[in-house]
């Protein structure tokens, strides 16, 4: 059996049985190898665009035995995945922009996918509102700690849920649940913010209002 990061951990619980799932970005595959070898009824695609990852990704698959098990694709994205039994998407390690230009730029081909599990290492906030708007609601969120980082996984589900701006900014049920990593999170988002502030030129005032915004409703949840 392979074994897997904290993180990817994380990731491999919430696909489900049964699923067809694509890895987007599957890098060398080990998430891949591990749903195959752990889950039941599964199918799984992975793809990358990056022509040297996924040739350690094959090789990986096939020091498993798992050539016939896991489909492997060249692709930018979903531009190359053409399958309408896929229900998941996974998507991780990417910035939030990335992972939205991604989904909006193949709108149609998430016709039939009912869950999205996706972790970015940046602007959540952004991530939240985007797929939101397109017709997904926050399932459940996790927060992990890997080698020192602390990384957010987000499961979206098919459907609509009206979110407030502080939802969307803390994540609703990291927000609920309010443990200790999220606490320790936020520290470490305030420190960066309160840097980054003052180096903000005075002309960008959307840019500084935001940021201020964030600083000040972190400060408040952390003063409870």
């Amino acid at each position: 059996m392979i074994k897997l990061s904290l993180r990817l951990k994380v990731i491999a619980d919430y696909v489900s049985d049964d699923a067809y799932v694509v890895d987007v970005g599957c890098d060398h595959g080990l998430l891949d190898i591990y749903l195959v070898q752990r889950k039941k009824n599964i199918r799984v695609i992975a793809s990358d665009v990056n022509e040297n990852a996924l040739n350690q990704a094959r090789k990986n698959i096939d020091k498993y035995g798992l050539k016939n098990e896991i489909k492997v694709v060249v692709s930018d994205g979903l531009c190359h995945i053409n399958d309408d039994r896929l229900d998941t998407i996974v998507i991780a390690g990417m910035g939030a922009h990335t992972i939205v230009g991604i989904l909006y730029h193949d709108l149609k081909k998430l016709k039939n996918i009912h869950t999205l599990i996706l972790q970015s290492n940046n602007d959540l906030d952004f991530l939240r509102e985007k797929v939101v708007k397109i017709g997904y609601y926050i399932d459940d969120e996790e927060l992990v700690q890997d080698n020192g980082i602390i990384y957010t996984v987000i499961v979206f589900k098919k459907g609509h849920r009206f979110y407030n701006k502080r939802n969307l900014y803390f994540g609703p049920i990291l927000l609920k649940n309010g443990d200790s990593l999220f606490l320790e999170k936020l520290k470490r988002d305030l420190s960066k913010l309160e840097k980054f502030y003052p180096l903000i030129p005075k002309g960008h005032i959307h840019h500084r209002y935001v940021t201020y915004w964030k600083i000040k409703n972190i400060k408040k949840y952390l003063e409870k």
